[in-house]
């Protein structure tokens, strides 16, 4: 209608808590670990940063552990990444933001 202002509803984020640990991840289907390492961390997802470049919707298996064989029931998260983004001078590195699946 004219003159009425359009509202995007709000979305409620997850609230996010500063962690920085190591983790590793593969894309689905595949066998190769790569390591990276949490920026911060929800119930809905992870930031962290990688020197793997991973594209946009890749669908992942994150762990949590950093050796041996997953175990998938407490450890391993399937994620997709939802944003790339490369952080600031002088700390220079590729960060992704993934949301959790199901």
């Amino acid at each position: 209608m004219a003159g009425e202002a359009r509202h995007t509803p709000l979305v409620e984020r997850a609230e996010r808590h500063q962690l920085r640990i190591p983790l590793r991840f593969r894309p689905e289907g595949t066998e190769e670990w790569f390591p990276g390492e949490t920026i911060n961390m929800s119930e809905t997802g992870v930031l962290f940063c990688s020197e793997e470049m991973i594209e946009i919707e890749a669908r992942l298996e994150i762990t949590f552990q950093t050796t041996g064989i997953p175990m998938l029931q407490s450890s391993t998260r399937r994620a997709f990444i939802v944003r790339r983004t490369l952080a600031n001078w002088p700390d220079t590195r590729l960060m992704f933001g993934a949301r959790f699946r199901s």
